[in-house]
């Protein structure tokens, strides 16, 4: 009895449950496809993490449940907001709930997940960019026993899109069909505090396999002066069905992508700039289920051209960006920052002659400490243009607080 007592002790005394709360206005303007949008909404999530029962293998339990709620927005300004699911007619619903668990174990520094998952993996990661964040179901291990090494593997078999109230199965961009699960795996290995190595590699059944390297490495000058240096390298091939060609499996999967970016910082003061080149044979690749036209577009791809309007990853194409970024410190300002990044791109399209360009700004504030703790403010602009004629304009804000229970 006291044994049980105990372990439902640490499985109790180590919870913890927080509501997150996200008001958001989002307006966008593009020419000349009409696709404009304007659109207002409220998220709202409940998470709880418990504790670990004692013993030499302890078990918990995890659980989200969040909703959404259309506070303004039309049938013909919310349908390319991607911001609400929308009902049989096109029409954006009032609002949408949905909810999961998560079963857990741990033995020594081993995690087991079962449930919902929310990996943050350069092969496979979740979508902030609406009022619900997007996450998986399926299974996850992490390992952390050898010091500086993270070991991490699992199979997802559904998506649980941002903007949808049920998962979705998985695919790729222009597919049709759908794939039985991913299965992916990796490493971070830090064989010092400035230097991260990684390595991993996943496979979508019936679609592709991906590999990924990447380089993280920081160069302290002095206490507040550092250049630091992000290396990607992904190559993508078809398997399965894309493979063989099959209908409804989209075009063949076919891709080598590297890029690079550097940051210098110094002070208050941030730099940043870089380059990325995406193969000749085909767009860069990643889990999207957009052309399912079930609710289930919305995705964010690991690189650091994924900017509000576009992530330019078209065949053959060359980017190059540059941006600033200022953090106040003062006593009054602490948590504020602004930033802007410019990316443009080249070289792509049947001709291998279009261009792309964007500009984004982003002013952001998070009160640090005191009785408002955990409110935060974002506001973000973007105006993006391409030589074919597209023009897009692209205007965020957004409230955010979280509310700790306990």
């Amino acid at each position: 009895m006291l044994t049980m007592q105990a372990a439902q002790a640490e499985f109790i005394e180590d919870s913890k449950a927080e509501i997150d709360f996200k008001n958001y206005y989002f307006d966008q303007d593009q020419e000349p496809n009409d696709k404009d949008s304007t659109v207002w909404g409220q998220g709202i999530e409940l998470s709880y993490q418990s504790g670990f029962t004692e013993g030499q293998v302890g078990f918990g339990l995890d659980a989200t449940a969040a909703a959404g709620i259309r506070l303004d927005g039309s049938k013909d300004k919310a349908k390319n907001s991607l911001m609400f699911p929308l009902e049989g007619d096109g029409s954006p619903t009032n609002y949408w709930t949905r909810a999961y668990p998560t079963l857990k174990a741990r033995y020594q520094k081993t995690d087991v997940k079962v449930g919902e998952l929310r990996p943050n993996l350069p092969i496979l990661s979740r979508s902030f960019a609406r009022l619900l964040e997007s996450a998986y179901l399926g299974g996850q291990v992490t390992s952390k026993d050898v010091k500086g090494l993270t070991l991490t593997g699992g199979y997802v078999t559904k998506a649980i899109p941002r903007a949808s109230r049920d998962a979705s199965k998985l695919s790729i961009k222009g597919a049709t069909e759908t794939s039985d699960g991913f299965m992916f795996g990796g490493a971070d290995w830090k064989p010092n505090k400035n230097l991260t190595l990684q390595y991993y590699a996943g496979e979508l059944d019936d679609f592709y396999v991906q590999q990924f390297i990447g380089v993280k490495h920081k160069f302290p000058f002095s206490e507040n002066q550092s250049f630091n240096t992000d290396l990607r390298l992904f190559d993508t091939q078809a398997t399965g069905a894309n493979e063989r060609g099959e209908k409804g499996y989209g075009a063949k999967v076919d891709n080598q992508t590297a890029s690079v970016d550097f940051k210098y910082k110094f002070k208050n003061h941030q730099l940043q700039f870089g380059a990325q080149k995406i193969g000749d044979d085909g767009d860069f690749l990643h889990m999207n289920q957009g052309s399912l036209d079930n609710g289930a577009d919305g995705t964010f791809i690991y690189l650091p051209t994924n900017r509000l309007l576009q992530n330019f990853t078209n065949a053959g194409e060359k980017s190059t960006w540059y941006g600033y970024r200022y953090d106040f410190n003062n006593q009054y300002l602490k948590g504020l920052n602004v930033s802007f990044l410019k990316v443009q791109g080249r070289d792509f399209g049947k001709c291998g002659c279009a261009t792309e360009s964007e500009i984004d700004y982003t002013l952001r504030y998070k009160v640090p400490e005191g009785k408002f703790k955990n409110l935060g403010f974002t506001a973000q602009y973007g105006k993006f243009k391409k030589s074919t004629g597209t023009k897009q304009e692209q205007s965020r804000i957004y409230l955010t607080y979280t509310m700790p229970i306990f």
